[in-house]
């Protein structure tokens, strides 16, 4: 290897150097359990009777995961639960960063305390609004009493549990969007803004053909984090309901958990996490087509 050739190629070679480590690691710590998932989906194995894949069976696994153990109805709880968070957090984030983009009196506060219930864990969350949700002694109930209603048990029935749950979630991640459609809004050039008001824009038609078409960027960030952790969320719907009553608020995700955990079979629940990625990747890929069209002339 002759001076001249790494002169000539080692300013070409060095960014791939310095990433590479990160590389290998994310190779080990994302890429590294999908390929398990993969290769544990493909075969039986349940730990009760070895700590080793016990056949191959190819794709059959997928199918009886479908048609078996309640995956479909899982997956329409799931599906609900993530769409209607989602939109949630994204009309009251967005409304959120219109108000505090505006010079109202107070804003650095105002700011500061929407962005607080993001720094909270999921499971002080969780168990927080357990509390709150409480059929007794929540402050919900406290406060239907206040005006004549009857207490509603709210963790107790499918007709409100999935509600209850949502609306958890909505609370503390709505914050997320706010702040990335804020930031998004403090970015934008003012000339639009300016050229609109001379022609007479309305302000709704400003935040509909001015404000929102350059937001698309931040929407997309903002919508693709909250649906990939919306999906897959855990925590909270396990500490408060536990997938109840019933099966009311019943994830893909505690689908993968009680297979995993309580069951030890290795193979479903490699199954159910294949086929939960494979969701995932289908909303993301619609919203990604969805915000990123191309513009018909």
């Amino acid at each position: 290897m002759t001076a001249a050739w790494r002169r000539r190629h080692g300013r070409r070679l060095a960014p791939y150097l310095l990433v590479a480590p990160a590389v290998l690691v994310l190779a080990a710590t994302v890429l590294g359990p999908i390929l398990f998932n993969l290769y544990a989906s493909l075969h039986r194995w349940n730990l009760i009777d070895s700590d080793l894949p016990q056949a191959f069976v190819g794709l059959a696994g997928y199918g009886e995961a479908i048609v078996e153990g309640g995956f479909l109805h899982a997956l329409g709880v799931t599906m609900i639960f993530t769409l209607g968070a989602v939109a949630a957090e994204f009309v009251l984030g967005l409304a959120l960063a219109l108000l505090v983009n505006e010079d109202i009196a107070a804003r650095r506060l105002l700011r500061t305390l929407l962005v607080a219930p993001m720094l909270a864990t999921p499971l002080v969350v969780a168990l927080v609004f357990r509390l709150m949700w409480h059929g007794e002694f929540g402050i919900f109930n406290y406060l239907l009493s206040l005006a004549g209603f009857a207490p509603v048990p709210w963790l107790a029935q499918p007709a409100t549990a999935l509600f209850a749950v949502l609306v958890t979630e909505v609370w503390h991640n709505t914050a997320f969007v706010f702040l990335v459609l804020l930031g998004g809004l403090q970015v934008l050039p003012r000339e639009p803004f300016e050229a609109a008001m001379v022609e007479g824009a309305s302000w709704l038609q400003r935040l509909r053909f001015v404000a929102l078409p350059l937001l698309r960027p931040a929407i997309l960030v903002a919508l693709l984090f909250r649906v990939v952790f919306a999906i897959r969320l855990f925590d909270e719907i396990w500490v408060m309901t536990r997938g109840g009553p019933g099966r009311a608020t019943e994830t893909i995700s505690l689908l993968i958990y009680k297979a995993a955990f309580e069951s030890f079979d290795v193979a479903r629940a490699g199954v159910l996490s294949v086929l939960l990625l494979l969701i995932a990747a289908a909303l993301a890929a619609v919203l990604i087509r969805t915000l990123y069209r191309p513009e018909v002339p």
